[in-house]
């Protein structure tokens, strides 16, 4: 475990890359970070035994897995803020993450760092081995192969919708789904600006998009009105209270004959999203991705935050919930992503094995109570 860590702080210095994923010697050590977790479960007056039980487990897993306790403080953090009971909740989340733990194959930091642009780019280090993540992957694909089968076979359609903030991995995520399905089975739409007959049917503008019998990937989607354009002040109040009271029963209507729709967002932190911004700044093959409205983003990052608030408040329904996912790294919310959508899609020869090793401590369901 030492060896492991030690290489991990060894590649971090290299690239001076400075990432909450990795454990490093600047960041706070588990015992500080297991006192900040137990500091918020007292403070919100859970701290049982039955609790503490539960996250020592998964302490006691550190002598053979590399455990994010980053993650883990992040993902408790966000838990308490879910409705229902929050004993319930984090003592349900505590067991997800000892399972999910138990499953995976031991991990090994290996020294790699992945790019995909070949010497132009660093891409970020993953505290998932690229051995791990490309053996993991590619069964997963193998799995969606097999839906693409099934939704050819049935004429069932899926729609997923991919959103979050400015370059929380929702393109490279929908890469993941896609490089290596039959391109005639899926549908990948990532529209521009709307044109003023566009803006008059928002939603006519989406579904007209989305083809029968595949998996749609929206990169962005209707739910631009409920986000973007209150944010950065695109759109009228009348047209985004009208979205935000319509929304509901539009994505009702679109699964009214027995598809499918996921809704997933990509979550990261302010740090992260500046880091991400500054090397699409410098990388030759990804400064198209980079805008003047990604610089505003930092500076309206609060504002952002309340209008996501109020969206996963108003817009995350029993049949149709937000899952969030903490993409601060990148290859364990893709392989969640892809993970979350075929668990619930009752396509044929599944392999239930496989997809019963997501990593919980990094996402959740925002699921109201029945």
């Amino acid at each position: 475990m030492n060896k492991i860590l030690n290489e991990i702080k060894k590649i971090q210095s290299i690239l001076g890359v400075q990432s909450e994923l990795l454990l490093s010697e600047d960041q706070a050590s588990t015992e500080i970070k297991l006192k900040i977790i137990k500091s918020l479960l007292s403070a919100n007056n859970i701290l049982k035994k039955k609790i503490e039980n539960s996250l020592q487990k998964i302490v006691n897993l550190s002598n053979e897995q590399i455990i994010n306790f980053d993650l883990l403080e992040r993902g408790v953090r966000k838990v308490l803020k879910m409705k229902g009971d929050k004993e319930k909740n984090v003592q349900n989340y505590f067991e997800k993450v000892f399972r999910s733990l138990t499953k995976r194959e031991a991990n090994s930091y290996e020294g790699d760092i992945e790019t995909e642009d070949y010497g132009f780019e660093i891409e970020e280090p993953s505290i998932l081995g690229k051995k791990v993540f490309r053996k993991e992957l590619y069964y997963l694909q193998v799995e969606l192969i097999k839906l693409q089968e099934w939704l050819n076979k049935t004429g069932k359609t899926v729609i997923i919708v991919f959103e979050g903030r400015d370059s929380a991995g929702k393109g490279s995520t929908i890469k993941k789904f896609t490089e290596n399905m039959n391109p005639r089975y899926y549908n990948i739409v990532a529209l521009g600006i709307p044109t003023p007959e566009e803006r008059k049917d928002w939603f006519g503008r989406y579904s007209s998009k989305i083809k029968n019998g595949m998996l749609n990937f929206f990169d962005r989607s209707w739910y631009n009105r409920g986000l973007i354009e209150p944010v950065m002040g695109y759109g009228s109040e009348e047209e985004y209270n009208n979205f935000m009271d319509t929304v509901t029963n539009f994505e009702n209507q679109l699964v009214e004959k027995g598809d499918y729709l996921f809704k997933l967002w990509f979550s990261i932190d302010k740090e992260t999203q500046k880091r991400r911004f500054d090397m699409r700044q410098k990388s030759p093959l990804k400064q198209w991705k980079y805008s003047p409205n990604d610089a505003k983003m930092q500076d309206l990052w609060d504002r952002f935050t309340e209008f996501k608030e109020r969206l996963f408040d108003k817009t995350s329904t029993i049949n149709h919930p937000w899952v969030v996912l903490d993409s601060n790294d990148k290859r364990i919310s893709g392989l969640n992503a892809i993970r979350y959508v075929l668990q619930n899609i009752p396509y044929e020869n599944k392999n239930t094995e496989l997809l019963d090793k997501e990593f919980p401590e990094a996402m959740y369901v925002l699921k109201p109570e029945e």
